[in-house]
């Protein structure tokens, strides 16, 4: 936003996007540019989501607020762009020229309310297009070219063209009061494009002389550009700017999104705030893509766990609960605060989900009604069943998906929504807080649905055990709690490790297993529902048992949110390194995790 020495051969500014899921702060992150800008930098803001808005109204707004007042800068004059408002609100004649002229030359001299000022405007207008032999709000054509010869002839008649006015020539020779006719019967599309390039020449003409003596360029803040308006507004805006390459806006753009746009690029490529700069952008840029090349999308993450304590101001013990259950979505994390106050972390928060202020929705649902509200229900019903699966790649398998036309279109809209993340191995899967929602939801579906969570992990379970991926298939039985098979495998398995070597896999195997999803009773203390676990196994395989139960409450923040499991894991790999014919170090080092 800075301009220093130079500013007349200012560089290029990009349209930098906030991308991010629905609630990752992007509307927060404009209000704080908000209030640095203050009253020193000026600045607009738009919402273009809350209610349709053509361009020419979005221009319009922006300029309307950029015209105010700012400590420290003259105020702006978009007399270019007043003059196109006149003209578009003098509702001319279509059928007759002869009349569209009159009107246009009553409203110049004789606007009741603002006669005075307007006519100071068309005098401005005028001398502004004489000064600098160009018609700004337009082609950047000569005057003499644009208001005479051949040249304006062939330029009305595009506008006639554009408008549907009849083919007859004027009567008069062409003159400003033609040029603002043409532009007042335009048809809206055309009427989009003159309202934006007059903005943006109104910009260039405040920097220009002793303007150039700014001290920051302006901001335009604007929620919500993926809004197919937002979207038509900035690609006007970013054509004008290809257009006028030499003589750069002095705007600042700053849009949030909370999908992604194939003309950003490829999805993935957005930059951290970390990395984002001016410099990075410039570097980057790839300037053969023309007025695509101006975009620099920039994705927000989640929240870490420093961030969470730091921001949250949880009690004592609650940040690291409050952070494997979100991920550190900054939403989530301010829902979860606001239903926790001030209590600690302990068994009362695994049927957090339930909590219910007075007699409204949980917060369960609050939260997936205002996550997924850009899904319809077809598509929110084909994310519960994707959520069985640990990423997505397993999820989508034809043999586990009953296949309907809602399937592509859920997935494509997961995606570009924003609402995916790479696992530990690179894959694609949901983000954790929203697939906990979903979780949420499939383990609560009634027992006469055809997609319940017994049918949907059962069919997994098939599928995995047919294709000989023994793992997997077991981390669907333990979701349908048949414990005694993850054990029984896991048993055999440890009694084969012979070195040190064969002591990892089998470690990964246990994590990968006991990561399953599960759909517990939440009123019970965590070490008693791991005895009560363990009781269905042979006594034998009771020490194991234990740790399989253990760890799979372990392995959901609501499982044990006191953490009071620990001892158990760690006693229980104690045990396994007693029992090991090898590695009985590496087991060791494992239970040390758990002190």
């Amino acid at each position: 936003m800075r301009r220093g020495p130079g500013a007349a051969e200012r560089a290029d500014l990009p349209v930098v996007v906030l991308v991010g899921p629905r609630g990752s702060g992007k509307t927060a992150a404009l209000a704080d540019i908000r209030e640095r800008c203050g009253d020193r930098v000026p600045y607009a803001h738009s919402d273009l989501e809350r209610a349709v808005k053509p361009p020419r109204a979005i221009v319009t707004e922006l300029a309307f607020n950029l015209s105010r007042k700012f400590e420290g800068h003259s105020r702006i004059d978009f007399r270019q762009l007043w003059l196109c408002l006149l003209v578009k609100g003098a509702q001319l004649n279509q059928e007759n020229r002869e009349k569209a002229l009159a009107q246009v030359r009553d409203s110049l001299a004789a606007d009741a309310e603002f006669s005075e000022r307007t006519n100071k405007v068309v005098d401005g207008v005028v001398d502004s297009v004489t000064q600098a032999g160009v018609v700004p709000w337009w082609f950047p054509l000569a005057v003499s070219t644009l208001l005479r010869g051949r040249e304006a002839l062939s330029w009305r008649r595009r506008l006639r063209r554009a408008s549907g006015l009849r083919e007859a020539t004027p009567q008069r020779s062409p003159n400003l009061q033609d040029v603002l006719v043409d532009i007042g019967v335009a048809d809206s599309g055309l009427m989009d494009e003159v309202f934006c390039a007059a903005f943006l020449a109104d910009l260039r003409e405040a920097y220009r002389g002793r303007g150039g003596r700014r001290k920051a360029n302006c901001v335009a803040l604007l929620d919500n550009v993926d809004s197919p308006n937002g979207m038509q507004f900035l690609d006007l805006l970013l054509h004008n700017r290809q257009r006028h390459r030499r003589d750069p806006d002095p705007l600042v753009v700053v849009g949030t999104s909370r999908q992604w746009h194939p003309r950003w690029g490829r999805q993935g490529s957005a930059r951290s705030p970390e990395q984002a700069g001016l410099a990075d952008w410039a570097d980057r840029r790839e300037l053969d893509r023309g007025p695509d090349s101006w975009w620099y999308p920039v994705e927000l993450r989640d929240l870490t766990s420093t961030e969470v304590v730091e921001v949250g101001r949880f009690a004592a013990g609650t940040a690291p609960f409050v952070h494997e259950l979100t991920r550190g979505h900054p939403w989530g994390m301010r829902e979860v605060r606001i239903a926790l106050g001030d209590q600690a972390s302990g068994p009362a928060m695994r049927g957090f989900l339930e909590h219910r202020a007075a007699d409204g929705p949980s917060l369960a649902e609050r939260a997936r009604d205002y996550l997924l509200q850009d899904f319809d229900p077809a598509q929110r019903e084909v994310l519960v069943g994707l959520s069985a699966a640990p990423n997505l790649e397993l999820a989508t398998r034809a043999e586990v998906r009953l296949g309907s036309d809602d399937d592509a279109g859920a997935l494509h809209e997961v995606r570009t929504r924003l609402w995916t993340v790479l696992d530990r191995e690179n894959r694609l899967a949901l983000h954790p807080w929203l697939r906990r929602l979903l979780l949420h939801e499939l383990a609560n579906r009634p027992d006469d649905h055809p997609e319940r969570w017994v049918v949907v992990h059962d069919r997994h379970r098939q599928h995995h055990r047919e294709n000989g991926n023994t793992a997997l298939a077991l981390y669907h039985a333990l979701a349908l709690q048949d414990l005694g098979a993850v054990v029984a495998h896991l048993q055999r398995q440890f009694e084969e490790i012979d070195t040190e070597a064969d002591v990892r896999p089998w470690l990964e195997r246990l994590d990968l297993i006991t990561a399953a999803p599960n759909r517990l009773r939440t009123d019970r203390e965590p070490r008693e529902q791991v005895e009560e676990l363990a009781r269905a196994v042979p006594a034998a395989d009771g020490d194991l048992a234990r740790l399989v139960a253990a760890k799979w409450l372990m392995s959901d923040p609501l499982g044990d949110p006191g953490r009071t499991l620990r001892g158990i894991a760690r006693s229980e790999f104690e045990q396994l390194a007693r029992q090991a014919r090898a590695g009985f170090v590496v087991f060791f080092g494992e239970s040390e995790k758990y002190a």
